[in-house]
């Protein structure tokens, strides 16, 4: 007879199996995962982006914008408030330090030179009528001191008769003390007249040198008038490019106004922004990368502004002679990156999805057609490149794009 399976000897079993299924279930996974990490899997070459290791500079800089601008340049006033009557040049085009861009009306101006001509020659005439009215005032003081020298004289050889006279008897005490007074008298007239004409001379110099000074302010004057006349013809100043030029004959403008500029372009310069955080790390002298839209340039910082503005700080940065440099031109907005450190003739990579920011990265180098993980170093790094200082030569190929979804595989078949 058969015998009877109870129950829990039933329920025993079927646990058992069961638990067989869900061992067998994780023992596959278990496979497919070790599978997936030692024997690895593929992917194909134009979905991931691979890098090249190189041997060559790299440095962490500062970066900010910049603005080119001329080291040359001549901005063109109007002299006096006026219409603008013609225009001789255009914007962009060459001119020399004497070419005339412009002319403004100068019909009030040339009358208000001639007021000042006919104001000048008055005064001149007035200068030259006095001079002769205080030389003639002189000549006659002059010639009174003259004069009474010649009455002094006589009273000194009076009073020497009268004391010669006494002494024979034929002159009394009276007499000579009478000629002594004369005589005193007209030496206190003499010094009297000698002081006027000493006093006389100084106040001619002054009213000389007084209507000397007016005409000669009013010769300034008419100096500047001319000046101005002059730059009415709107003249370039500098050897250059026309940058700006207001073009609208007979549009008022006033005394002060920007009429043109013009810039020397050879000669260039950049004036750039950088975060103010940034003020301790950078310095004067230090290597400055400039990116155009078209080519990448070298310059020098020159200066550094020491006053901030909105967060920002304004620093200026020297180009020196070098290629290309005739694709710049005046308010084109470049790039700038300041050098604060490099190294020279490191091993670099390019700095893409692949790199987490960790002091040591896991990458996968490419080797005939399989990528194989690898553990690397790395050092300095910037926007655009790493250092990878082990386990990496130059000429390795390296996969650099983001591999979350290969993470945990330790090779990589390439299709």
């Amino acid at each position: 007879m058969d015998k009877v399976i109870s129950k829990s000897t039933q329920k025993k079993a079927k646990q058992k199996k069961q638990i067989q299924y869900v061992a067998i279930i994780i023992g596959i996974c278990a496979v497919a995962y070790f599978a997936n990490s030692f024997l690895g899997k593929s992917i194909k070459r134009k979905d991931i982006s691979i890098g090249v290791v190189t041997k060559g500079s790299i440095s962490l800089t500062v970066n900010g914008s910049g603005k080119i601008e001329p080291v040359y340049q001549k901005a063109i006033t109007s002299p006096f408030s006026t219409f603008i009557e013609s225009i001789h040049s255009s914007i962009g085009e060459k001119v020399d330090e004497n070419t005339s861009i412009l002319q403004l009306n100068t019909t009030a101006e040339e009358s208000t030179l001639s007021s000042l001509i006919d104001e000048a020659n008055i005064k001149k005439a007035e200068l030259e009528k006095e001079k002769l009215r205080l030389r003639k005032e002189l000549y006659q003081l002059n010639k009174e001191v003259e004069i009474n020298a010649l009455q002094l004289r006589s009273r000194e050889e009076a009073l020497k008769g009268e004391m010669t006279l006494l002494e024979i008897g034929g002159s009394t005490e009276e007499n000579v003390k009478q000629a002594k007074t004369l005589l005193e008298i007209e030496k206190l007239k003499q010094d009297q007249l000698q002081n006027d004409l000493k006093i006389k001379e100084k106040a001619i110099e002054q009213e000389i040198k007084t209507l000397s000074l007016s005409l000669g302010i009013q010769q300034k004057q008419i100096k500047e008038q001319r000046r101005k006349l002059d730059k009415a013809q709107a003249q370039a100043g500098i050897d250059g490019v026309i940058t700006f030029l207001n073009d609208n004959v007979g549009a008022s403008v006033a005394e002060g106004e920007i009429l043109a500029k013009v810039a020397n372009i050879e000669k260039l310069k950049i004036r750039g922004t950088v975060a103010e955080q940034n003020v301790g790390q950078i310095s004067i002298g230090m290597e400055v990368n400039i990116k155009s839209s078209k080519h990448n340039y070298v310059g020098q910082l020159t200066s550094i502004s020491p006053s901030s503005k909105n967060g920002m700080l304004t620093v200026f940065i020297d180009l020196p002679q070098q290629d290309h440099l005739d694709y710049l031109r005046p308010d084109m907005v470049v790039d700038i990156n300041i050098i604060k450190e490099q190294k020279e003739n490191t091993i670099k990579l390019k700095n893409r999805g692949a790199f987490e920011g960790k002091k040591v990265e896991e990458l996968f180098v490419i080797k005939n057609g399989v990528a194989e993980k690898v553990s690397v170093n790395t050092g300095m790094r910037n926007s655009q490149w790493v250092e990878v200082t082990s386990n990496l030569q130059e000429g390795d190929s390296v996969i650099i794009s983001p591999y979350e979804k290969f993470k945990n595989a330790n090779q990589i078949q390439l299709q």
